[in-house]
């Protein structure tokens, strides 16, 4: 993977974020947030392997298991299983700064 050169994506909502509306604990928080996401995707997108699921076919059982997703993705995200609260938040609080030095 050598020559493989990773960009940071930046969109219209990265772009716009200033630094003065991140206090000290919404990086912190927001980090933390999307880790609980992804974790929560990633949980959904394991289950669905499964045959049948926990929790049978039909509309009940779409309901309960996306609260079994939620629940173990956000438990996952709380005890940072996936190690990403840490690197998300240094790179929020670098774009901040960034931000805040462009102005």
């Amino acid at each position: 993977m050598e020559g493989i050169q990773l960009r940071p994506i930046t969109t219209d909502a990265t772009r716009s974020l200033d630094a003065q509306t991140l206090s000290a604990g919404e990086p912190k928080e927001a980090a933390q947030r999307f880790e609980a996401l992804l974790a929560t995707m990633l949980v959904k997108e394991m289950r669905q392997t499964l045959n049948e699921g926990f929790f049978g076919t039909g509309a009940a059982g779409d309901v309960y298991g996306g609260w079994l997703d939620q629940h173990v993705g956000e438990s996952l995200a709380q005890r940072d299983a996936l190690h990403l609260e840490g690197v998300l938040r240094e790179s929020i609080e670098r774009k901040a700064k960034l931000a805040e030095g462009a102005q």
